[in-house]
């Protein structure tokens, strides 16, 4: 039986903040928002689109400024991100470096991850189900052979 409900267009942004559960937990309908990022003009145009839905350090710690803690700071904890990145096939992510070791979860489509330890070319092909876990923030670049979306979640020491 087809669901008729995955045919119909998301018009409006999807809630960022998700849906807050008991104060301690957020859903999201990752499905919904994909949809979303491919239909805006930045996809289209640009051919990679993203949204952030987690962008949680410790709360009112000025030693997470740019991604990094300061090791003399008494902060409350390590930080998490999560991002759902949407790239066109032919598409891709330049070379650079994430801000934390991360984990990339295929949400459909079909990515080559490319890893550049010590000057080496390793990489390896996701498709949709697959997750990916990188214990360094080390230089990589994706590169899309099929339109793609992946969840991105960076946790910050």
């Amino acid at each position: 039986m087809e669901n008729k409900e995955h045919a119909q267009p998301v018009t409006i942004r999807p809630d960022r903040a998700g849906h807050l559960l008991n104060g301690v937990m957020e859903s999201f309908k990752l499905n919904e928002i994909v949809t979303w990022l491919q239909n805006e003009t930045e996809y289209r145009s640009k051919g990679h689109n993203a949204l952030t839905l987690v962008k949680n350090y410790p709360e009112h710690d000025p030693s997470w400024e740019g991604n990094k803690p300061n090791p003399t700071s008494t902060d409350k904890g390590p930080g998490l991100r999560a991002v759902v990145v949407c790239v066109q096939k032919g598409q891709g992510l330049p070379q650079h470096n994430a801000p934390g070791r991360f984990t990339l979860t295929m949400l459909q489509g079909r990515i080559r991850f490319i890893l550049e330890p010590q000057g080496q070319n390793v990489s390896t092909e996701l498709a949709q189900g697959e997750l990916l876990v990188l214990e360094e923030p080390l230089p990589h670049e994706v590169q899309a052979l099929e339109d793609s979306a992946f969840l991105l979640t960076i946790a910050f020491r």
